[in-house]
């Protein structure tokens, strides 16, 4: 048996190759500092990844960049929270379609301040990528402040006591905390990280 590629009896290539197909050095460094970026939480070191910028869609504008995140999300999120309670909760109907309309505005405006303090604090303290740490300190405090507005609107809307609010709260908690850390991620990667000007 040979190996794949090499056919016996014919002498091995000992010429170098040409350089017609080299890989400039600019796609080269984003090449090798990416995945290495990613698997170590966004460090990186400077040399390598001098020049190289991220990508963004919003002209340098955080406040276009917020409103669209904040879209998307919670975009998904009334879908979700409309399944949720309708379907697996067993308050359908309009209780339901009003209760996620009114937790998505509720949890809209939160998402939006939320995100122009967290980002703050990033500009403030140098902040320049999100690793695993950063991600989960977004989520917790957004999903911190979200149950503080929301719990009283879930219990007087679906007509339920504090307490059982709380546990539907709770319920919604666990998937936006993983659905937060992952949405984020992925929008910080399809559109880069805030500007850090």
């Amino acid at each position: 048996m040979t190996a794949p590629g090499h056919t016996p009896g014919l002498p091995s290539q000992t010429t170098p190759p040409s350089n017609a197909h080299a890989i400039p050095a600019e796609i080269l460094s984003a090449a090798v500092t990416g995945p290495i970026a990613a698997i170590t939480g966004g460090i990186s070191l400077p040399a390598a990844s001098a020049g190289v910028k991220p990508a963004r869609f919003f002209g340098g504008s955080p406040v276009l960049r917020r409103v669209v995140f904040v879209i998307g999300y919670e975009g998904f999120s009334l879908l979700f929270t409309i399944f949720v309670l309708g379907m697996l909760l067993g308050h359908g109907g309009a209780n339901s379609t009003l209760t996620a309309v009114l937790l998505t505005l509720t949890a809209t405006g939160w998402n939006y301040v939320w995100n122009m303090i967290f980002e703050f604090i990033e500009r403030r303290s140098g902040v320049t990528h999100r690793g695993p740490l950063m991600r989960a300190i977004h989520a917790f405090g957004y999903e911190g402040g979200v149950l503080i507005f929301t719990i009283p609107l879930v219990a007087i809307t679906l007509g339920v006591s504090l307490l059982e609010a709380l546990a539907i709260e709770s319920s919604l908690l666990v998937f936006f905390l993983v659905f937060t850390v992952v949405y984020t991620w992925a929008f910080d990667k399809v559109c880069g990280l805030p500007s850090a000007e």
